[in-house]
């Protein structure tokens, strides 16, 4: 998968580097997979839900929230926002 929207994330270890580690893996495992659906990306992030339009991943021991949209015909992951859990729920993205 092609990724984009990578600053996000360096902005968000910059913040929390306790989160390096897993944002790092995520960007690895990520822009190697082939995900042609939600189901796909299951069988690689079983904590990962979908919340319409937005794919979310929970990151760094469910610490964390990595917030996407993606484009599986065109194989794009765009990022948009790492969020700490409790930002998150305020941001009612559930």
């Amino acid at each position: 998968m092609l990724i984009a929207g990578r600053k996000v994330i360096h902005d968000a270890i910059a913040r929390h580097g306790e989160w390096k580690a897993s944002l790092e893996n995520w960007l690895k495992i990520t822009s190697s997979a082939d995900w042609k659906n939600f189901t796909d990306i299951r069988k690689t992030w079983r904590s990962a839900d979908y919340v319409a339009p937005h794919v979310v991943f929970n990151i760094a021991q469910n610490r964390a929230r990595l917030i996407t949209t993606i484009v599986y015909a065109a194989t794009i992951v765009q990022i948009h926002e790492v969020l700490d859990h409790r930002t998150y729920d305020r941001k009612k993205f559930r």
